[in-house]
């Protein structure tokens, strides 16, 4: 399944993507990588990121995960990701990524935060 992002400002600092497909290696990672950090380079203090949709996610995908982190993070917001499935957690524990990038069950948790 081919990536895909739905962006929903929910404030002028709140921005949430829907992450559906596949984050792995490639044009289209890019293409999203990008759309992104524009949204964040637009004002944007809390970046949410909805893993729910995903399907699998590959060193390239967690790369840029880590990427948009050390952005946000530099400019003094933060990234929150919500949701991810049981492929992607495993992904994120395996490599120790889920002590170092916050995780949220649902939309409301990481809104709240």
């Amino acid at each position: 399944m081919i990536l895909e992002a739905e962006l929903e400002r929910i404030d002028p600092i709140t921005a949430v993507f829907r992450l559906t497909g596949r984050m792995t290696l490639g044009m289209r990672l890019r293409e999203i990588e990008s759309k992104i950090s524009d949204a964040a380079n637009d004002g944007v203090e809390r970046l949410i990121l909805d893993l729910s949709g995903i399907d699998y996610l590959d060193s390239a995908g967690l790369g840029v995960l880590m990427i948009l982190y050390g952005n946000m993070k530099i400019r003094g917001g933060q990234l929150r990701l919500v949701a991810p499935g049981a492929k992607v957690l495993d992904v994120l524990k395996l490599t120790h990524t889920d002590s170092i990038l916050p995780i949220d069950p649902n939309l409301e948790a990481a809104l709240a935060s």
